[in-house]
């Protein structure tokens, strides 16, 4: 269990912002900006601590993944909106980085590969469903202005019965 609550609050400080922000307004338009200094990052209520206790109240390990002792990370990336929503939820690079070796062993190659994707997607399904849950963010501001921008999360999942 301290390994999933290292987990998943090294995730939280592992959260950053794109080097990009959108508006909306300009369609068509290329409106991507390198953040500057001039522009505050959108920041989970209550800051870095708070999003770390949110991740570990409500992200679960997949039943179906200890089995294996299947173990991975998900990059989330995601939109912080002018007013705070969240948009676009999207997942990269699911990967499964560990497992048991000796139960994995027993597996054909076909089998491990379909393992190592079910695994990959159900960790990238349940990165969603947190994302999703959410509460509004303080959104990110240029010169005072609120502004659309890109965020990624990066979560990983230990197996909590090992």
């Amino acid at each position: 269990m301290k390994r999933t609550v290292l987990s998943i609050m090294l995730a939280a400080l592992a959260m950053g912002a794109a080097a990009q922000s959108a508006d909306n307004k300009d369609a068509g338009r290329d409106t991507t900006q390198v953040v500057t200094e001039n522009m505050t990052k959108p920041q989970f209520p209550g800051g870095e601590k708070a999003l770390a206790k949110f991740l570990l109240k409500n992200l679960k390990y997949p039943e179906e993944a200890s089995a294996y002792e299947m173990e991975g990370t998900v990059i989330m990336t995601f939109f912080v909106n002018t007013d705070g929503t969240l948009s676009d939820i999207a997942a990269h690079d699911c990967k499964i980085d560990r497992f048991n070796t000796t139960k994995f062993a027993q597996e054909t190659e076909v089998r491990q590969k379909e393992l190592k994707e079910k695994f990959a997607k159900l960790f990238a399904k349940e990165g969603a469903r947190v994302i999703r849950k959410m509460p509004k963010w303080i959104p990110a501001k240029l010169d005072g202005k609120a502004v659309r921008v890109k965020m990624s999360q990066q979560i990983r999942f230990a197996d909590p019965y090992k």
